[in-house]
């Protein structure tokens, strides 16, 4: 072990002990891999893998691309990366929360500089439950080339004091309702309806802290002890059963309910996540999310403005409280905004009239009510703490009092200084954040200032769309991020090749935008736009009147109010900022026109000086000196104007050619970075060339980081399933919505998915028990919903093709018309000679979206006469065939409208088969032509497709055919269902559990006898329905039902009997439940006695069964009934009701 050094640790004062390996790795990949290879015998064979362990030192290996520095592009080994990978997945170690530099090795040359980071601090599950804040601190190098890594374990007591949040778990109380209903209504009412809203909450607070200190606080332990104190019951009934214990045992189930359900509502709400979908149990997978959560975003230390290092909390408070009392509560003295004339000069918007009433209009009840239930869930509250959960589950009560108070808002401007209150969350931006200047301020408001703010946005937006010009994107009604990384991928295309400078690039960096921009300047140009004065009046009692607090480790700090800035989490705010933005726009455009600087050789017509997604924004021009010098003017006449301030040294120069020296000289005099290509634009990389391994293998770290998370290491099938589908995929998705992707990319993508699906890991699908294609089809036919990223990825194209037709205001569209099509036919010409690898991707695609595209006449100036479909037919030169044009006389590139006389058209009278075809193809008589407009184009996918707009759905149903559908679905995929149950039934459908009969047949030593009753062959016929073992659990379960006749002994029998025995809804809904849990239960003993586990009788996993049962359907109640909901509820229309009637009747 010339690698490594392990040895174990014994602290004498607390009494823990836990092991450490000091790594010093090989220069070599493959002596490397010797160390790979003991770094998992340990983990699996020793016993690391059950004690706190850390792993620190210098691996001299990187984890993914992100953590390569190179100025000068140069060779990193992906082997490399995916052995050390793999290593860790295997081993279960994950690098513990750091802080410092995110390098820790550099090969300090001025000439061609590297970065890496080769040196972490990693652990094991063990270790993150036990040292929960424990991290590890890279300092600088100093006159090494490594960084020093210091770990400190803390065994301070937390003294922190929490605040109030709201926790729906709350609601499954008994007496929540009855509670909370006289809190509210016992408070005197003032004339101020919001004051009086705010203090019933005040009421609420209280009555929701009383139960959860009487019922609730400290619910691990008290969940814990709950199901103690059921098991101890249950014993002392199986060997001793009496009526007094039957009683205590039903009391003490319930009571294990309550808080085993308030203690998985308690993790999944702290743990922030909402892609898992209910009815799994998966208490320790959001307790793990908690905890990385917490590793991730305490505060150990910051560093101050000279490089020290401040780990004492209240001096970290002082400081924190300084930062943003500076920040925020300060006005900018040297901001002089334009005068509402002088922006009139510049910005020509003016609002309609027609738009006026809409934009001054009280929202109505039905629209307040319906803002709140469409609040996003399980999200950060305010200072007050509650939720939007809160007022959804109790609309009823608190519906009227919430309507009266935002109504108040509209009509008297009244917006108190509790509601608008804000605290503010730091999230850091990169690991190991230990600047302030590394953290994200999120604003955190209250749940009703969301809605007065959700309201405001929606009027916002129906002005933005004319308000803002196209080069902005973000946040605008109808405008696409893809659009703008398009447009970038043609301007920097062939950026690397040599030649003399003709074109630069400078990316932005505008310093805390939200947090700096005047109000005086947002409000001015609002006033230029002539918006109804009233509106303007409820947008500057929003922005100007909050008061922030700082949450730091979770406690609130300060009490300041707000000077300037837009808050990061407040919903005007995108809309505002992206307005005030626009000022800088216009003044780009002008110093062009003035010749204060000159376009990009491409963008004179249509003129494009920049491109902009918000704050985040590239401009522009010809290369020169003198014309950077100009852009730069520009935004510091917009810094003092707006308080925006350009950041130079994050805001980065690029300039065609390849020619370094020139590029760093520029850059070097006016205090900018040296950039270079492929640099990471909005979240995908923007490449001169087409994409390499390399530059999409963030793509695939991305997704491997959130698949290897210690925190996913438990979900289930139905789990892992859950997160490919949302958050795997919809990165996926992310970047093919942008561009056409590599096949080796996705291929790679696919082979992950995969492997993750089946064994929870990255590294090989073995023992997936049903094929991807498979898998990767719909569940009505069979499959689990996913699809083939390849199919997805050219869904994506034909969207970008449509575009051409359909986003007439897009920029991106207007200069591909300019510069790549002009007057050529999209359809049939060679428009590949030009352009970026992007564009010549998508040309690929035009077969295949040509028969999606259809043409309805208005002018008919547009419509091509033998490439469009205007006339049902389709393509008339794909009908008539490729002498149409030669027979008829009509020019290949004919206008519709060019080839009408009258009300005839211009063809001869011939009787020549291809003539009398084509007559036979279009309308006896031209249309009838108007004079102005355009000739509509809509994307229609079938003949009863009439939308007219491009359908992602739509499109992939028609490109990728869907099975015939299979008979079993709606009993494995009910709305109802538990997700791992249903997974495990959906391989049982598909028969492929891995049982000894098949077993056999594959060729495997195995004995042929059943691991439940040993005495016959096993088979999946006997192991479910004909074991006895398994039918001491069905017996054991429907025993009391009454249910004639028995269920029969095969799947699909069992379908048709759930059906046909019972009319009843909620009892047919509660036997598909035991029927998957029966079955998963059976399967899980079986693999249970097959690994050496401890084996369980038939009664206790009949008890298992019915206590998770009873808790579902209890649980279904509570969803169904959210304001009477309680744990049983006697009512015959209930699930509960059903569920005591016929399967635990008394």
């Amino acid at each position: 072990m010339d690698q490594l050094v392990v040895c174990g640790v014994f602290n004498p004062v607390t009494h823990q002990s836990f092991t450490v390996a000091f790594v010093y790795a090989r220069n070599c990949i493959v002596e490397r891999r010797r160390l790979w290879n003991i770094v998992r015998t340990l983990a699996a064979s020793s016993p690391l893998n059950q004690s706190p362990w850390l792993v620190v030192g210098d691996f001299n290996q990187v984890l993914s691309m992100e953590e390569v520095y190179s100025f000068v592009p140069a060779p990193v080994s992906l082997r490399g990366i995916s052995d050390f990978s793999e290593c860790l997945s295997a081993a279960g170690l994950f690098d513990l929360a750091g802080r410092g530099c995110h390098f820790t090795w550099s090969n300090k040359s001025p000439i061609s500089p590297k970065s890496r980071k080769l040196d972490r601090a990693l652990v094991n599950e063990e270790w993150r439950q036990r040292f929960t804040e424990s991290n590890a601190y890279f300092d600088v190098p100093g006159c090494s080339d490594h960084s020093p890594c210091l770990v400190t374990i803390s065994e301070a007591e937390d003294r922190r004091r929490s605040r109030f949040n709201f926790f729906t778990f709350f609601t499954t109380h008994p007496e929540y309702h009855q509670r909370l209903q006289t809190a509210w209504e016992t408070v005197l009412i003032p004339s101020d309806p919001m004051i009086s809203l705010c203090q019933k909450l005040k009421a609420a607070k209280f009555c929701c802290k009383s139960i959860n200190q009487e019922f609730f606080s400290d619910i691990e332990r008290r969940t814990k002890e709950a199901f103690e104190d059921l098991e101890s019951i249950q014993r002392q009934m199986m060997n001793l059963p009496t009526p007094e214990l039957f009683e205590s045992e039903r009391r003490a189930r319930d009571l294990w309910l309550i808080l085993a359900a308030a203690e998985e509502c308690f993790f999944r709400q702290k743990s922030r996540i909402r892609w898992l979908e209910e009815g799994d149990a998966n208490t320790a997978f959001f307790y793990k999310s908690v905890l990385a959560n917490l590793s991730r975003n305490i505060i150990f230390y910051l560093l101050d403005g000279t490089g020290n290092r401040v780990s004492d909390i209240m001096a970290i408070k002082a400081m924190i409280l300084d930062f943003y009392t500076l920040l925020l509560g300060t006005s900018n003295s040297l901001v002089a905004p334009l005068t509402i004339s002088q922006i009139r000069d510049i910005h020509p918007y003016r609002c309609p009239l027609d738009l006026e009433t809409q934009l001054i209009e009280i929202p109505s009840e039905e629209i307040i009510r319906d803002t709140v239930f469409r609040l996003p869930r399980n999200k950060a509250p305010g200072p007050d703490g509650f939720t939007a959960e809160f007022y959804t589950s109790s609309w009823e009560l608190v519906g009227s009092d919430v309507i009266t108070a935002v109504k108040d808002f509209f009509l008297s401007f009244n917006l108190p200084r509790q509601v608008n209150a804000t605290v503010v969350a730091l999230i850091p931006k990169v690991p190991g954040a230990a600047s302030l200047t590394d953290f994200r301020p999120i604003s955190l408001c209250n749940t009703i200032y969301k809605v007065i703010s959700r309201i405001l946005a929606r009027k916002l937006q129906l002005i933005t769309p004319a308000a803002v010009q196209g080069n902005q994107v973000g946040f605008v009604k109808g405008r696409l991020l893809c659009e703008n990384v398009l447009l970038a991928s043609e301007l920097v295309a062939n950026f690397n090749r040599e030649g003399s400078v003709t074109r630069g690039c400078l990316q932005i960096d505008i310093s805390k935008a939200y947090d700096n921009v005047d109000w005086r300047h947002i409000l001015n140009t609002l006033h230029a736009f002539e918006l109804p004065h009233r509106l303007i009046a409820w947008i500057e009692k929003c922005i100007s009147s909050p008061h922030y607090s700082i949450a730091i480790n979770g406690e609130l700090c300060g009490f300041f109010p707000g000077k300037k800035g837009l808050r990061q989490g407040d919903s005007i705010s995108s809309s505002l900022f992206i307005i005030a933005m626009d000022i800088l726009s216009k003044k780009l455009d002008e110093a062009v026109r003035d010749g204060r600087f000159n376009p990009h050789p491409l963008c004179s017509d249509p003129l494009i000086t920049h491109l902009s997604f918000a704050d985040d924004m590239l401009v522009f021009f010809d290369g020169t000196e003198s014309s950077l010098r100009g852009i730069l003017e520009v935004l510091k006449e917009f810094e003092l104007i707006s308080g925006l301030a350009l950041n130079l040294g994050k805001s980065r120069l690029f300039l065609d050619g390849n020619q370094l020296q020139p590029t760093e000289a520029l850059a070097s005099a006016y205090g900018l970075t040296q950039g270079s290509l492929p640099v990471r634009y909005l979240g995908v990389p923007l490449s001169p060339s087409k994409l390499k391994k390399h530059d999409y293998q963030p793509l695939i770290d991305k997704v491997l980081a959130r698949i290897k998370s210690w925190t996913v290491k438990r979900l289930s099938f139905a789990g892992r399933l859950q997160l490919l589908q949302t958050v795997v995929y919809g990165i996926t998705n992310f970047w093919s919505s942008v561009f056409p992707l590599p096949k080796g990319c996705l291929d790679r993508l696919e082979q992950i998915c995969n492997a993750f699906l089946w064994s929870g890991d990255s590294a090989s699908a073995r023992g997936a028990k049903i094929a991807w294609r498979t898998v990767c089809t719909p569940k009505k036919s069979g499959g689990l919903g996913l699809r083939r990223l390849l199919g997805i990825n050219q869904v994506f194209g034909l969207k970008l093709i449509w575009l051409l037709f359909s986003a007439e205001g897009s920029l991106w569209v207007a200069w591909v018309k300019r510069h790549l099509i002009g007057d050529k036919l999209f359809w049939v010409d060679d428009l590949g000679t030009n352009g970026s690898w992007v564009w010549k991707e998508l040309l690929k695609l035009r077969h295949i979206a040509r028969p999606f595209i259809k043409c309805s006449i208005v002018t008919g100036k547009t419509a091509l006469f033998w490439h469009d479909d205007w006339n049902g037919f389709g393509s008339l030169l794909e009908v008539v065939g490729d002498n149409g044009p030669l027979v008829s006389g009509i020019p290949i590139d004919a206008r519709v409208a060019d080839e009408s006389v009258g009300n005839l058209w211009n063809l001869s009278r011939s009787r020549h088969p291809t003539l009398m075809l084509l007559k036979a193809c279009i309308p006896p008589t031209p249309p009838d032509f108007m004079e102005e407009g355009d000739d509509t184009f809509f994307w229609k996918t079938s003949p009863l497709d009439n939308s007219g707009r491009f359908s992602t759905s739509k499109t992939w149903k028609v490109l990728n055919p869907a099975p015939p559908p299979v008979d079993w679905y709606k009993s494995v995929w009910f709305p109802e269902k538990v997700p791992k149950h249903a997974f495990n039934m959906w391989v049982v459908y598909h028969d492929r559990l891995p049982t000894n009969d098949r077993l056999l047949a594959w060729g495997l030593s195995v004995s042929s006898v059943c691991l439940l009753c040993a005495v016959h062959d096993e088979t999946s016929s006997h192991l479910f329905f004909s074991c006895a073992y398994s039918t001491q659990l069905w017996q054991g379960i429907l025993s009391q039902s009454g249910l004639t006749p028995p269920p029969p002994p095969d799947f699909l029998s069992v379908r048709q009997w759930i059906h046909n025995v019972t009319q009843d809804q909620k009892l047919r809904t509660i036997l598909d439940l035991i029927f998957q849990a029966v079955t998963y239960f059976i399967w899980r003993e079986r693999n249970g006695r097959l690994h050496q586990s401890p084996s369980k009788t038939p009664d206790l996993i009949v008890n298992e069964i019915l206590l998770l049962m009873r808790a579902k359907v209890a649980a279904l109640d509570r969803k169904n009934t959210p304001q009477s909901a309680t744990l049983i509820t006697q009512t015959s229309i209930s699930f509960l009701g059903t569920w005591f009637r016929f399967i635990q009747p008394g």
